[in-house]
């Protein structure tokens, strides 16, 4: 079964959607987007589906499935960022990892650019739950084709994660080379404490 027909029954069981409502791009980006942000058994877009919740990786694998099917072609992104944490936030058991890390987090983030029908690409990011707004998180309220959105972190260096490539495979290299066990452990626990409160 296709990703659309799988989105569409997980859509309509949830009673997000009608049972005769017709997926397009600018549906599927929503409820992609609004799903929890949490982190699924695996990165698989059926998984992403089936239990309803993914980081940028899996929810952005999954949305270019779905453009995919709605003949809209896209490439995967793949870029570093760096972000400074609020202190007060960090709990005192945490603080020698905090210390460790650099004091600060670091991630490899995933959006996508689509194909835009008629010439050029745009920028899509659909990590955060339009809920999360309210945390402070970029989520961007609509999708407009040929229209870019927000990019929810700020880019440092970037990739196209090449076709016939596992994307996961090639984010985990990257986080690898770009980072130390220090800041990927302190990076575990900054997403851990994000789910908790950008579930949707």
């Amino acid at each position: 079964m296709g990703m659309l027909k799988l989105l569409h029954s997980a859509a309509v069981e949830r009673n997000l959607i009608p049972l005769d409502t017709e997926i397009d791009p600018g549906l599927a980006f929503c409820l992609v987007r609004d799903m929890p942000y949490q982190r699924a058994g695996d990165r698989q877009p059926e998984t992403t589906i089936k239990e309803w919740r993914g980081t940028c990786s899996g929810k952005h694998y999954l949305l270019h499935k779905l453009f995919e099917e709605l003949g809209l072609p896209s490439r995967v992104i793949a870029c570093t960022s760096i972000t400074p944490v609020d202190e007060d936030l960090i709990p005192p058991k945490i603080q020698p990892i905090y210390e460790e890390a650099n004091r600060r987090f670091v991630d490899v983030h995933n959006y996508l650019l689509v194909t835009v029908p008629g010439g050029g690409e745009m920028v899509v990011d659909a990590t955060w739950p339009l809920t999360a707004r309210s945390q402070g998180m970029v989520a961007n309220e609509s999708f407009t084709l040929g229209q870019d959105q927000e990019i929810a972190t700020q880019p440092i260096e970037s990739w196209v994660i090449p076709p016939g490539i596992d994307a996961q495979t090639f984010k985990d290299e990257l986080l690898r080379e770009h980072f130390t066990p220090a800041e990927l452990q302190f990076r575990e626990f900054v997403i851990s404490e994000i789910s908790k409160v950008t579930r949707g």
